[in-house]
């Protein structure tokens, strides 16, 4: 979901003069004047510097839209000694998480453009392979929230466990729960599928 924070930009408050590790205190004790302030603060810097690495004006804004958001649902979580430093270094992992995945679409997508190329008997096969993954696409909207995000991580994004457990702040022993339980489902779903198309 993605919010739209509605931020004056004059710098007339007090909130102005006060220093980062004040107003983190004071976001900490929920003030939405403070969190404000260091939005203004700090989102042009953060946005620019986030697009040299990125150069994709839309997607830099939402990175950064949700670098904030971060900050403001995790408060109570977060152990943050910079400000500046905090929003930079998510940012920069969001660039990179986003990098990483168009890559891995467009190496699959490579390899499917290849199968086809290979030869023209096998046309039906990618077609049903194709077919499958949405089906088990589908299906895995059923599951419960966090097993479906480690599931389509880890099977259908191809991340390691270590990756995807590291991606959704969990043990490595706790996703690879999620993804038992997530392909029990599947398994049970796609076998009741397979006897009544027979």
């Amino acid at each position: 979901m993605l919010y739209t924070f509605h931020v004056k930009k004059a710098r007339i408050h007090p909130a102005s003069t006060y220093t980062d590790k004040y107003l983190w205190d004071l976001i900490r004790a929920d003030s939405v004047d403070a969190f404000n302030e260091v939005y203004n603060r700090y989102w042009d810097l953060v946005f620019r510097i986030t697009l040299k690495r990125l150069h994709v004006k839309e997607i830099v804004e939402e990175i950064v839209q949700d670098a904030f958001i971060v900050l403001w649902e995790k408060r109570h979580e977060l152990q943050v000694d910079s400000l500046k430093n905090y929003l930079l270094a998510i940012t920069r992992y969001a660039v990179f998480h986003y990098i990483s995945r168009q890559q891995t679409i467009a190496a699959r997508m490579g390899e499917m453009r290849q199968e086809e190329q290979t030869t023209n008997n096998n046309i039906e096969d990618i077609v049903n392979s194709r077919l499958l993954l949405q089906l088990v696409d589908s299906m895995a909207e059923e599951l419960p929230e966090k097993s479906k995000q480690v599931f389509r991580h880890n099977k259908l994004q191809g991340y390691t466990v270590m990756q995807t457990a590291e991606a959704f702040n969990i043990s490595p022993k706790t996703a690879e729960g999620h993804l038992t339980k997530a392909l029990k489902t599947l398994r049970l779903k796609l076998g009741t599928l397979y006897l009544w198309v027979l």
